[in-house]
């Protein structure tokens, strides 16, 4: 009984562990895509072009896609409760540089100050999955870890909701350095809720060289790592450029662009639990279903999306195609933990993330070029091709446990 049982006890449990790394993990997510929300007023504070706004997201990606396989290799042999609590002080300390880098007006500073950020992303993502992965049993994993990976479209949703309101009504540069607070707080409840908790990330003996090289080969792993680099291709793609088109292609204020696109990454909280209790209990734990579905449904919906001027069915395929994406992408991280051999599934976690990072980096990039050079029908016309090669993908990668 709880009554029975000392704070500390109650806490102590695989719950718990996983309500705090959900909350650094959203708090993360908030800071990465904060400026997507305030682009036009981030361009004329700093008097820079959307293209070089847009890399004040992409630089998070991108440091965190260089630093994410060294990563998953350190968090396979290092205690990852340690590692978590050193990447929550290099991202507060990432998130007020950011601020008073802002207040500056500088360019380079702010871009520099976010690559400090993007430094403790894939320790707290990877970290994070690691530790759920090895505390949850097969049955419940994907469920877990679906519950985890939630944390990613809350945190967008809470910044592209909240960011323009922030900039507003409390200067421009808030957006940019609020985030360290709740960092503060959810590291502070993963540190005392994990007092008691073993948090070596292997589940087996330590890898050696041999078993690591192993996995940044493996045929199958690297083929999950491109579904993840395709499927982050399209939902960065969506969360850095359609609050600008909800305000500049439709005319909407940046304020309405915002709370009506928070509902996109908003709904992954739900598909991205959902995935895993339907792969899990109805699909006996088959994963490719889900992700086929994923790419399957995202395709149409993005040419209506491009192609539609009526507001309501535009929001309406924001909705579905958010839904159905991100169910995908719940899926991602069970799907190549099982793939791989226990010992290494902090390693196997990070090619994922690195392939996952690097279509976030470049996505944002050559999709803000096609807009500022042509017209946003060649963006869309971008996701869509990587809608279609997952499609492609998922039917060639096989099903992890003989599923």
């Amino acid at each position: 009984m709880i009554g029975s049982c000392t704070l500390r006890q109650y806490l102590d449990d695989r719950w718990t562990l996983l309500l705090s790394v959900w909350l650094l993990s959203a708090t993360v997510n908030a800071f990465i895509i904060a400026p997507a929300s305030v682009f036009p007023v981030i361009t004329a504070q700093l008097e820079i072009t959307s293209s070089a706004a847009s890399w004040l997201v992409s630089i998070v990606f991108g440091v965190a896609a260089v630093v994410s396989i060294p990563v998953g290799v350190w968090l396979d042999r290092t205690d990852n409760r340690t590692a978590m609590m050193v990447a929550t002080g290099v991202f507060i300390a990432g998130s007020v540089l950011s601020w008073r880098a802002a207040l500056a007006g500088s360019y380079l500073l702010l871009l520099g100050a976010r690559a400090v950020g993007g430094f403790a992303f894939p320790i707290v993502w990877n970290a994070g999955i690691t530790l759920i992965g090895s505390r949850f049993n097969s049955d419940n994993e994907a469920t877990a870890i679906g519950i985890f990976t939630a944390s990613a479209p809350l945190g967008f949703a809470f910044a592209q909701f909240f960011g323009p309101y922030l900039s507003t009504s409390l200067g421009w540069a808030t957006p940019f350095g609020i985030f360290a607070v709740p960092a503060v707080f959810a590291s502070l409840v993963f540190w005392y809720s994990t007092h008691d908790v073993v948090t070596t990330a292997g589940e087996s003996d330590v890898p050696n060289v041999n078993s690591i090289v192993r996995i940044l080969i493996d045929r199958n792993v690297r083929s999950v790592g491109l579904m993840g680099f395709l499927a982050y291709s399209i939902y960065v793609f969506f969360n850095t450029w359609m609050p600008n088109y909800l305000a500049e292609d439709v005319g909407l204020s940046l304020t309405t662009s915002g709370m009506l696109f928070a509902a996109y990454p908003a709904v992954g909280v739900i598909s991205r639990i959902g995935s895993g209790v339907v792969s899990d209990r109805f699909l006996n734990r088959r994963r490719k279903p889900v992700m086929y579905l994923a790419f399957a449904t995202t395709l149409p919906l993005t040419a209506l999306i491009a192609m539609t001027d009526i507001l309501a069915v535009l929001v309406l395929s924001l909705l579905f195609a958010g839904l159905a994406l991100q169910s995908g992408i719940g899926i991602l991280h069970p799907y190549v933990r099982e793939l791989a051999d226990p010992a290494v599934a902090a390693t196997a976690i990070a090619v994922l993330t690195t392939a996952s990072f690097i279509g976030s980096v470049i996505t944002p990039v050559i999709t803000g070029e096609l807009i500022e050079q042509t017209t946003y029908t060649l963006a869309f016309g971008y996701v869509s091709v990587a809608a279609v090669a997952g499609i492609l993908l998922t039917r060639t990668t096989p099903e992890p446990n003989g599923a």
